[in-house]
C-alpha cells in the first residue's frame, strides 16, 4: 500500500478530482436516466412478500385478475360461447369481403365513369334549374360530409362560415340555467345528498366548553356556533374556487343546523330557534327504530321506505342518523338526545387539488365560542405527507449543521469541515447510483429518507477520527523531537523530497489505525442495516440496502477522500485556515476542554467508588425492562391497518384513529363487525408469487398446476366429500339456503338428478340426466358441468349473485383454433367461518392454524389430481403481523451474533466480551421498554428502529471493552480508569451529537421524523448510560485482570521483523530527534494541542496514563519512541471522539508487541 500512501501524500488533489467528478457523474446519471422518487402512496411495500401465506395471497389476485375481462380465465362458460360466435362471424365476414374484393376492384372505375357522365348530362340539360348552370368536370371537389357539386364557390365558402360560426357560438355560450327542484328529496335546499366523496370534518364543542357535561351539540347555542362556523369557512380565500355550485354560488354545506333549518322550512340556520330544535328532536327519536331496522335510506322517492312518512320527509331523517350525528347520540328506547360529535359536510369534492383549500384552513382558527373543527377527511393524507416529507427536511439540514459547527469546533478546520459535508452528500448520492442503477431497485420507499438522518452523525465522525489522529502524530513527531523547530513557517533547511517522505509517512502511519478502526465500525453498523434484508417486509428490506450501501459507500470515500483533504488542508496558507477557523475554534475548544476534564474527573469518581450502587442500580432497570418487553405489557403488534403518518393530533389522523368509526356512514364501510373470515380452498394454480420481493407492484404471473384434474371420478368423490365436512368443523358458519356456487359439485349431482326427457320442451338431456351415476365418467363429467354452469349463470340476479368459487375456465385463443372446447383450469371451494374478522393477532393465528391442521389431514387422503389444493382467506395484514413478529426477532439476532463476533475479535477476551454483551442487551431491552410505555406499536419503523439500535449501542460498549483490555495495568481499577480518561470525552460528545440531531426531527409534523427522533434520542442516551456507568462499573469490580481469560494473535511476522533489524524493538533509545515538520505552517495548530490537549495525546500510547491528580492513577512508563507510539496504538483522546452518531464510535486495533496486555 506504499504506493497508495505515497499518491494521497503527492497527488491528493487528483484524488479530490476524480472522486468528485465521479460522484457527480453517478448523483446526476441516477437522477437524469430514472424517476425521482413518488412518496405520494406512503403505505406502499408495507406488506410481507415471500412467506407462505403471501405467497398464495398473491396467488390469489393474479386468480381473482386472470378471471377478469381479457383474462386468461373464464367463470362463466357462456362467455366463451359468445366469444366463440364472435370470431366465426368475423371469419366469415372476412372470407366473404376477400372473395368480393376483387369483384369489387373491377367494377368501381366503371360505375364511377358512368356515374359522372350522368352527373354531367343532368347539369348540362337541367333547364328548370334556377341560378346560372356550371359544367362538372374534373376539377369539381367533394369535401366529406357535405355535397358541393352544383353550387358557387363563393356561396358554398359563405355557408361553410356561417355554419361554423354558428357551431362555435353555440360551443361558447353557456347552458340554460336549470334550477334544482326535488333532487334527492331535499326541494333545491341542498344539492342532492351528503356522500363520503365530499370533504367532511368533525365538530365538538370548544375548549372553553368542554368540561359542561350538560350540554349538548343538539343544543341551540352550539347549533347557531355551527351555522356560524360554517358561513366564516365560506368566506375563506380560495373556498368559492373548489365549492360545487348552484346558479354561480357555492352549494349550502350539509349540517345539522341546515338540516333542522329544511325541516322547520327556515330559509337559514341563524333562522332556527328553540322550538325548531325540540320538534326535530322528537321527530329523531320516534323515527330511531326505523332506521335501527333498515327501514330507512338516502332516497325513499325510489326505493319503498317501511316508515312514517315524516321521517322519509326529505330524506332528512336518514341523513342525519347516517352521516351528520355520531352512532350513539341516541340510545335504544332512550327519550333524550346527547350529541356529542357532529359531522360537517362541505360542497368541496375529496381530491389531491383541494390541498390549496387546506393550506387556508390551516391560517385560520376553525372555532369559536362554542364548537371547533378537531378532525378533517379531505383525501389529501398521502399528498400532503408527500409535500411534509420535502418540506421538514429542512429539520435534518439543521442537524447536520449542528454536527458541522461540532467538527469544526474540535478541529479547528474549516475545509475539513466543508470537505465532510460534501463526502456525506457524496456518500448519499452514490449509494442512490448503486441503489437504482446497480441493484436495479425500482421501489425506493420514504423510509430510505430516514438512512440521512443517520449518516449525517457517521459520515462526520469518522472525518473526525482521521483529522485527530494525523494531527495527534504530528504532535507527538515534534514532542519526540524534543520540540523541534518553530512551527510559524516551513523550514527551508529542509528538501521537498524531505516533506514529501515526512508526509507520506505520517499519511502511512495515520491511514493503517483509520482505515481499519472505520472498518470495524462500519461494518457492525452496516450488519445491522443489512440484517433487515432478511424480513420478509419489502419496505424494511429496501431499507436496510439503501442504509447498508450508504454506510459501505460512506466507508470508501473516508479512506481515499478524506485522506487526500487532510493532505490538501496541509497546503492551505496559514491565514486562510488558520486565521478564519482556528483561532476562534481553539478558543471555545480550549473552553470545552476545562469543562469537560471537571465532568469527567467527577464521572470517574463516581464509577470507581460507586460501582456497585450503579450495578444494582442500571441492572434492576434491564431486569424490569425485560419483564416489560417479554411479559407485561409486551411489545404489541399493529392492531390497525392503516398506517400512521402524522403526529397524533393531527386533524387528518385524529379523524383515521378516533373519529372515523363513531359515524354510521363509515361504519358500514370499515366495519367488520358483521364480517366474517373466509374459507377458501384452491386447486389447479400454485402458490407460487414470481414477481419482484423488493418492486410492492410486481407480482408476477399465474402458475397453473399441471397434475390438477378434477374430472376423474376420485377427484369427484373426494370433493363431494371434502365439501361435506367441512360443514362438520367447529370453525364452518352455517348458512341459511342453497349455497350453489360455494361447493359446485353438490349443485352439479343435484342438477343431473334430473329427469332426462323434459315434456315442455320436447328435449332428450342424456346423458346429462338421473341415467349417469354419481361418479361420472369423466367425458360426460366435462360435459354436462358447462352444460350446468350455462344454465346456472342464466340465473336472474335476484335468485343467484355469481361469486368467486367455482369452476375456472381456460379462455380459447380461436385465432388458433375455433374448435376448442372450455378447459378447467382451477377450482375455488368458499364457505363462510364463524370467525369474525379481527384485527387481534392471536384471534387470527388460531383460526388460521386450527383450518391449516384440519386441511393438511384432509389433502393426505386427496387423488393425485386434487393434492395441490391450498387454503387461504383474508389474511394480509395478519401476515404483515406475524413478519413483523418472527423477522425482527431474526433481525435482531443477525446483529447480535455480529456484533459479539467483532467484540471477540477486537478485544480477544471472552469475559470482556460477555460483559459487553450484557450491556448491551440490557441497553436495547431498556429502550424497546421505554418506546413500549410511550405507546408504540411493532410497526415498519419500529421494526427498523429495533434492528438499526443493535449498530448504534454496540460501539460504545465495543470501544470500553477494548481500552480496558488496552490497559497495561493489572488491577482492575486502574484498567477502568484508562478506559474512561480515553474514551468518556469522546463518547460524551459522540452521544450529545447525535442526541441533539434526534432532537431536531422532533419538531417535524409527520410522524416516522419524530419517531425517528425520539429513537436517536433514547437509544443513544441508553447506550451511553448503560457502557459509561454499567459496564465499566462491572469491569471494575469484576472485570478480568492480569491476563485472565486473554487471548493473542501471533507475533511471527513481527517477530522476524525484529530479527532482521537485529536488535529487540523494546530496547531501542530514543535518541532520534524528528525534526522535520509538515509541508505548511498549517500544522502550527498543534502548538495549541500540546499545551491544552497533551492528557489526550497521551493516550495514543498505550504504556501511557495520564496521571489525575484527583485520583492518584498509578504511574505507567512513557513511550519514547514515535514508531513504537503507533505500533501499541490502541485508543483515542476522550475529546478526538467524533460528535457523531453513536453507531460510529471507532476503534483502532489492538497491535500488541509486548505479548501482553
Amino acid at each position: 500500500m506504499r504506493w497508495y500512501y505515497k499518491f494521497l501524500a503527492r497527488r491528493p488533489f487528483l484524488m479530490v478530482l476524480g472522486i468528485g467528478v465521479f460522484s457527480l457523474a453517478c448523483i446526476t446519471v441516477s437522477f437524469t436516466t430514472k424517476k425521482l422518487p413518488d412518496f405520494s402512496d406512503a403505505t406502499a411495500g408495507f406488506e410481507a412478500r415471500g412467506t407462505a401465506i403471501s405467497q398464495r395471497l398473491t396467488a390469489w389476485r393474479n386468480l381473482l385478475e386472470e378471471t377478469k375481462v381479457g383474462g386468461k380465465l373464464v367463470a362463466d362458460p357462456n362467455d366463451i360461447f359468445l366469444e366463440q360466435d364472435y370470431y366465426n362471424a368475423q371469419h366469415h365476414e372476412h372470407k366473404n369481403k376477400k372473395h368480393k374484393k376483387k369483384k369489387t376492384q373491377k367494377t368501381n372505375k366503371k360505375k364511377f365513369k358512368e356515374k359522372m357522365k350522368e352527373l354531367k348530362d343532368y347539369a348540362r340539360n337541367d333547364t328548370k334549374s334556377e341560378g346560372p348552370s356550371r359544367n362538372l368536370d374534373a376539377n369539381d371537389t367533394f369535401e366529406f360530409g357535405r355535397h358541393t357539386y352544383g353550387i358557387d364557390e363563393d356561396d358554398n365558402r359563405e355557408m361553410i362560415e356561417s355554419s361554423n360560426t354558428k357551431w362555435m357560438s353555440l360551443r361558447n355560450s353557456n347552458p340554460p340555467i336549470q334550477e334544482i327542484v326535488n333532487v334527492g328529496g331535499t326541494a333545491g335546499f341542498f344539492c342532492g345528498e351528503p356522500m363520503k366523496e365530499y370533504s367532511h370534518m368533525v365538530i365538538q364543542r370548544s375548549e372553553l366548553n368542554k368540561n359542561d357535561s350538560k350540554s349538548s351539540l343538539f343544543d341551540i347555542d352550539y347549533l347557531l356556533g355551527m351555522c356560524n362556523l360554517e358561513l366564516e369557512m365560506q368566506k375563506i380565500n380560495l373556498y368559492d374556487e373548489f365549492c360545487e355550485k348552484q346558479s354561480n354560488s357555492c352549494c349550502r354545506p350539509w349540517s345539522l343546523p341546515n338540516y333542522i333549518a329544511l325541516l322547520s322550512n327556515k330559509s337559514s340556520c341563524l333562522e332556527i330557534d328553540k322550538d325548531d330544535v325540540s320538534s326535530v328532536q322528537n321527530l329523531l327519536l320516534s323515527c330511531h327504530v326505523y332506521y335501527i331496522n333498515m327501514k330507512l335510506s338516502n332516497d325513499c322517492e325510489k326505493y319503498r321506505c317501511f316508515a312514517p312518512v315524516e321521517c322519509t320527509r326529505h330524506d332528512a331523517i336518514y341523513n342525519i342518523f347516517h352521516y351528520l350525528a355520531d352512532m350513539n347520540f341516541i340510545k335504544l328506547n332512550a327519550t333524550s338526545i346527547y350529541l356529542s360529535n357532529a359531522m360537517l359536510f362541505l360542497p368541496i369534492a375529496r381530491s389531491q387539488s383541494v390541498l390549496p383549500l387546506f393550506r387556508e384552513f390551516e391560517k385560520k382558527t376553525l372555532a369559536n365560542d362554542y364548537v371547533e373543527i378537531v378532525a378533517i377527511d379531505m383525501g389529501l393524507k398521502n399528498v400532503l405527507f408527500d409535500e411534509c416529507l420535502k418540506v421538514d427536511f429542512w429539520l435534518l439540514l439543521l442537524g447536520a449543521t449542528f454536527v458541522m459547527f461540532s467538527i469544526w469546533i474540535y478541529t479547528s478546520s474549516l475545509f475539513v469541515t466543508f470537505m465532510t459535508l460534501l463526502l456525506i452528500l457524496f456518500s448519499l448520492g452514490i449509494a442512490y447510483f448503486v441503489y437504482m442503477l446497480v441493484f436495479e431497485i425500482p421501489f425506493f420507499p420514504f423510509m430510505n429518507v430516514l438512512a440521512a438522518v443517520v449518516i449525517v452523525g457517521i459520515g462526520a465522525d469518522e472525518a473526525f477520527i482521521f483529522i485527530k489522529i494525523w494531527r495527534c502524530t504530528t504532535e507527538e513527531r515534534i514532542r519526540n523531537s524534543g520540540g523541534g523547530p518553530t512551527l510559524s513557517s516551513p523550514s527551508t533547511s529542509y528538501s521537498d523530497s524531505t516533506h514529501r517522505e515526512t508526509l507520506n509517512s505520517l499519511m502511512a502511519t495515520t491511514l493503517k489505525h483509520a482505515a481499519v478502526s472505520m472498518l470495524v465500525s462500519s461494518l457492525t453498523t452496516a450488519a445491522a442495516f443489512y440484517a433487515s434484508y432478511m424480513t420478509q417486509i419489502t419496505a424494511i428490506k429496501c431499507y436496510g440496502i439503501f442504509a447498508g450501501t450508504t454506510i459501505i459507500a460512506n466507508y470508501l470515500l473516508m479512506v481515499t477522500w478524506t485522506p487526500a483533504s487532510v493532505s490538501i488542508m496541509e497546503r492551505i496558507p496559514f491565514s486562510l485556515e488558520s486565521c478564519m477557523s482556528a483561532k476562534v475554534s481553539q478558543k471555545l475548544h480550549k473552553s470545552i476542554t476545562r469543562l469537560g476534564k471537571l465532568a469527567e474527573d467527577f464521572i470517574i469518581n463516581a464509577v470507581v467508588k460507586l460501582s456497585v450502587l450503579w450495578i444494582a442500580l442500571l441492572g434492576s432497570l434491564g431486569i424490569v425492562s425485560m419483564v416489560i418487553v417479554l411479559y407485561w405489557p409486551s411489545i404489541q403488534l399493529p392492531d390497525t391497518p392503516d398506517f400512521q403518518l402524522f403526529d397524533s393530533k393531527h386533524p387528518f389522523e385524529l379523524y383515521d384513529m378516533k373519529f372515523r368509526d363513531k359515524f354510521w356512514f363509515e361504519k358500514s364501510i370499515t366495519s367488520v363487525d358483521n364480517y366474517n373470515l373466509p374459507l377458501r380452498f384452491v386447486w389447479g394454480v400454485k402458490p407460487i408469487d414470481n414477481g419482484n420481493y423488493l418492486d410492492p407492484f410486481s407480482r408476477g404471473e399465474l402458475y397453473f398446476d399441471n397434475n390438477f384434474n378434477m374430472s376423474s371420478k376420485e377427484s369427484q368423490k373426494w370433493l363431494l366429500e371434502f365439501c361435506k365436512k367441512i360443514k362438520e368443523q367447529q370453525f364452518y358458519q352455517y348458512s341459511f339456503g342453497i349455497l350453489m356456487p360455494n361447493c359446485f359439485i353438490e349443485n352439479f349431482v343435484s342438477w343431473m338428478n334430473r329427469e332426462c326427457f323434459d315434456p315442455m320442451e320436447e328435449v332428450d338431456r342424456s346423458p346429462c340426466c338421473k341415467t349417469s351415476k354419481f361418479p361420472f365418467e369423466p367425458e360426460i363429467f366435462e360435459k354436462c358441468l358447462i352444460l350446468s354452469l350455462t344454465t346456472l349463470y342464466a340465473t336472474p340476479r335476484e335468485f343467484f349473485t355469481p361469486g368467486v368459487a367455482g369452476p375456472k375456465f381456460r379462455r380459447p385463443d380461436f385465432k388458433l383454433n375455433m374448435t376448442l372446447s372450455p378447459e378447467m383450469k382451477a377450482l375455488i371451494v368458499e364457505y363462510e367461518s364463524n370467525v369474525p374478522y379481527t384485527l387481534v393477532y392471536s384471534d387470527v393465528e388460531t383460526f388460521v392454524s386450527e383450518v391449516e391442521k384440519w386441511f393438511s389431514n384432509e389433502m393426505k387422503s386427496a387423488p393425485v389430481g386434487m393434492q395441490n389444493g391450498w387454503f387461504t382467506s383474508e389474511l394480509t395484514f395478519f401476515d404483515l403481523q406475524d413478519t413483523l413478529s418472527k423477522g425482527t426477532v431474526v433481525s435482531i439476532l443477525i446483529s447480535m451474533s455480529i456484533s459479539l463476533g467483532v467484540l471477540l475479535f477486537v478485544t480477544l477476551n471472552v469475559l470482556v466480551s460477555f460483559y459487553a454483551v450484557i450491556t448491551m442487551t440490557f441497553s436495547i431491552f431498556t429502550t424497546i421498554a421505554i418506546l413500549i410505555l410511550l405507546g408504540w406499536k411493532l410497526n415498519i419503523l419500529e421494526s427498523i428502529s429495533i434492528s438499526t439500535a443493535i449498530g448504534l449501542v454496540v460501539d460504545f460498549s465495543l470501544h470500553y471493552s477494548v481500552h480496558y483490555r488496552l490497559s497495561s495495568s493489572g488491577s482492575r481499577e486502574s484498567a477502568t480508569i484508562f478506559a474512561m480518561s480515553r474514551m468518556l470525552g469522546p463518547s460524551a460528545m459522540a452521544a450529545i451529537t447525535t442526541g441533539a440531531a434526534g432532537a431536531f426531527m422532533m419538531f417535524s409534523t409527520i410522524l416516522p421524523y419524530i419517531q425517528i427522533g425520539i429513537f436517536l434520542v433514547i437509544v443513544i442516551s441508553l447506550s451511553w448510560i448503560y457502557a459509561t456507568l454499567f459496564l465499566m462499573s462491572l469491569l471494575n469490580v469484576i472485570g478480568p485482570q492480569y491476563g485472565f481469560m486473554q487471548f493473542s494473535y501471533p507475533k511471527i511476522g513481527k517477530q522476524r521483523k525484529k530479527k532482521l533489524n537485529g536488535t529487540d524493538f523494546r530496547e531501542r533509545k530514543n535518541n532520534t530527534v524528528v525534526s522535520e515538520q509538515l509541508l505548511t505552517p498549517s500544522s502550527s495548530a498543534v502548538g495549541d494541542l500540546i499545551n491544552s490537549e497533551t492528557h489526550e495525546l497521551d493516550s495514543l500510547t498505550s504504556n501511557s496514563v495520564a496521571t489525575k491528580p484527583t485520583l492518584n492513577l498509578p504511574e505507567i512508563p512513557q513511550a519514547s519512541d514515535y514508531e513504537r507510539v503507533f505500533n501499541r496504538i490502541a485508543s483515542l483522546s476522550k475529546e478526538y471522539r467524533s460528535p457523531s452518531t453513536g453507531s460510529a464510535v471507532t476503534v483502532v486495533l489492538v497491535d500488541d508487541h509486548d505479548g501482553k496486555i
